[in-house]
């Protein structure tokens, strides 16, 4: 996606190549508050360093397939990206 920005997805085997739930996540100095400015926002570099990130900022989900509304797998996947985010801010 590029520098400070991640996209993670769930995706199922019985469709190959397509999203379930797609959240996105910007990695910044500070928490915003105004979605605008994270959205348009440039990265302050072109190369990511560790020092300047104090945040992730999850600023879209989006369910792709309408027949898994009520399923919770936007909570699933912001739970493992947590765990994720936070163990690599340990590394």
């Amino acid at each position: 996606v590029g520098p400070y920005r991640r996209c993670y997805f769930f995706s199922h085997c019985s469709t190959p190549g397509e999203p379930l739930v797609v959240l996105h996540v910007a990695l910044t100095g500070d928490i915003s508050s105004n979605i605008q400015a994270i959205v348009k926002e440039r990265p302050p570099s072109e190369t990511e360093e560790k020092n300047k990130i104090a945040a992730a900022i999850f600023y879209s989900i989006s369910l792709t397939q309408q027949g898994l509304q009520g399923v919770e797998l936007g909570t699933f996947l912001i739970k493992r990206v947590v765990k994720e985010l936070q163990y690599r801010s340990l590394s």
